[in-house]
C-alpha cells in the first residue's frame, strides 16, 4: 500500500470498489476512468476456481483494497495533458508542444516558454479566457477543450506565485480535516519544500511519503476538504457561492463531515444532495447534472473521506466539476 494511503481502511477501499482503466476516446481528457466494481467480483470463466482465487483477491478482502489502494494515487500522478502553446504577440512562430502533468501548474512552464519565444510569458488563456492559478487536470475539466492537444495561448500578464499559492491551499486543506493547521506547520522545512518539490517533478514515491504525515493526524478526520465548481447558468444557493473565472463558474466550499447520522460514511451523493438539493435531487443517481473529477465521472456511492485520500489533488483539495445533463 502507497503511503499516502495508509489509513485507508480495507472496509473503505473495498466499499468503494474504485478501479482505475484507460478511457481511450475522450474528447477531453485522455485520462483515468473511476467505474464501480461489481459487489460480488465474479472470478470469470475459462481459468478454473483454483487459479482464480490464487490470482485475484476476493474484492471486499484486505488484498484487494490495499490493490486499489496503491493504484489510484499512483495512476492518477501519471496521468499527462498534451498541450499546443502559442504566443499572443508571435501567432505564426512554431508552437510549444509539450506533455504536462494532470496533478501539474502551467505556470511551471513559464521559464521554458519565455526562453522558446524570447518573450515575457506570464498568463495562459483559453479562448481569450485567462486562466486562473489552478491544476492543470483541473483546468482541463473546467474548460474542457474539444479537442487535444489543448491550444493555448501565453502573453504577459499578471505573475503567478505559484509555490506559496500551492502550500497556502495545503495549509487551508490541513486546518479543515484537523480543525488547526499543526499537522503541516509542524513539518520541519526540509519536508515542506520536499513536498512542493515533488509536485514540480512528479515525485509520487516522494509526496506520498511527506503527504502521509498529514493525512494521518492523530485526530479523528474533521471535514473533508472539498471544491465544487458550478457552471455560472446552473441554479445554486448564492449564500455559499463565490465568483470565479470570469463569471463562466462558481466555487462552492462548504464544511463536509466524512460521516453522517450514526457514524454511517458520508457519500459523494449525500454531500451533494446535502449541499446543491436543486441539481442533485437524488443521493444514489445523477438526475439534473453530475460530476467529474480527474475527467471522469464519480459513483454517488463512494464514501467521500475514501475519495479525499485516493484523489484528492497533490493539495489535499477533492476538486470536483459540475456537468448538467
Amino acid at each position: 500500500m502507497s503511503a499516502g494511503s495508509a489509513t485507508c481502511s480495507p472496509e473503505a477501499a473495498a466499499t468503494t470498489h474504485l478501479i482505475v482503466v484507460q478511457a481511450q476516446g475522450r474528447k477531453h481528457d485522455p485520462m483515468a476512468f473511476y467505474a464501480p466494481r461489481p459487489a460480488g467480483g465474479g472470478g470469470g470463466g475459462g481459468g478454473g476456481s483454483s487459479s482464480s482465487s490464487s490470482s485475484s483477491p476476493r474484492p471486499d478482502s484486505p488484498a484487494a483494497a490495499a490493490t486499489v489502494a496503491t493504484t489510484i494515487p499512483s495512476a492518477l500522478w501519471k496521468l499527462t495533458v498534451p498541450v499546443h502553446i502559442t504566443h499572443a504577440s508571435l501567432p505564426s512562430s512554431a508552437p510549444f508542444v509539450a506533455s504536462v502533468p494532470r496533478f501539474g501548474y502551467l505556470a511551471l512552464l513559464l521559464p521554458r516558454l519565455a526562453a522558446y519565444f524570447g518573450r515575457p510569458c506570464s498568463s495562459f488563456h483559453h479562448e481569450d479566457v485567462q486562466l486562473r492559478n489552478l491544476p492543470v487536470g483541473l483546468l482541463v475539466d473546467l474548460y474542457r477543450p474539444q479537442a487535444l492537444p489543448w491550444r493555448l495561448v501565453a502573453d504577459e500578464g499578471e505573475g503567478w506565485h505559484i509555490g506559496d499559492t500551492f502550500l497556502n491551499g495545503a495549509k487551508e486543506a490541513d486546518f479543515l480535516r484537523n480543525g488547526h493547521a499543526k499537522q503541516i506547520m509542524s513539518m520541519s522545512k526540509d519536508d515542506t519544500t520536499a513536498l512542493w518539490n515533488a509536485v514540480q517533478d512528479g515525485d509520487y514515491a516522494t509526496f506520498a511519503r511527506i503527504n502521509n504525515q498529514l493525512l494521518n493526524a492523530p485526530t479523528p478526520l474533521k471535514h473533508v476538504p472539498i471544491r465544487i465548481y458550478i457552471p455560472s447558468s446552473s441554479p445554486s444557493s448564492p449564500a455559499t457561492t463565490t465568483p470565479a473565472a470570469a463569471g463562466s463558474f462558481r466555487v462552492m466550499q462548504a464544511l463536509v463531515a466524512p460521516r453522517i447520522a450514526n457514524k454511517t460514511p458520508q457519500t459523494l451523493g449525500t454531500a451533494l444532495r446535502s449541499l446543491l438539493p436543486t441539481l442533485f435531487p437524488s443521493s444514489r443517481d445523477p438526475v439534473l447534472a453530475n460530476v467529474i473529477l480527474h475527467g471522469a465521472p464519480v459513483p454517488f456511492s463512494a464514501p467521500l473521506e475514501a475519495l479525499m485520500r485516493e484523489a484528492a489533488y497533490p493539495d489535499g483539495w477533492l476538486c470536483l466539476t459540475v456537468v448538467l445533463l
